[in-house]
């Protein structure tokens, strides 16, 4: 198994390496903003203007839940960036 260096990533490759590992790859498991950001290491509005970003490429996607909660996860093409961290 592939060991990636969180050190040696970029602040979106970290975000959505991290996202990975919190199997944040599906609609209904998606996660608030500020609860992605308390797994980054950045500050929490850094944090959720690169999840802004990440969603702009289409690497994440979100909904807003019945509170109007904007949620994140990843998209297909995010999974297909992480995964080629690997190689």
């Amino acid at each position: 198994m592939a060991y990636i260096d969180h050190e040696d990533l970029g602040e979106a490759e970290r975000i959505l390496l991290i996202m990975h590992n919190l199997c944040l790859v599906r609609p209904e498991i998606a996660w608030q903003g500020k609860e992605i950001a308390k797994n980054i290491p950045l500050p929490e509005g850094n944090a959720l203007s690169m999840l802004e970003q990440l969603e702009a490429k289409g690497y994440v996607r979100s909904q807003m839940d019945q509170t109007g909660t904007k949620r994140f996860y990843l998209s297909s093409t995010g999974i297909i960036k992480v995964s080629t961290l690997f190689t």
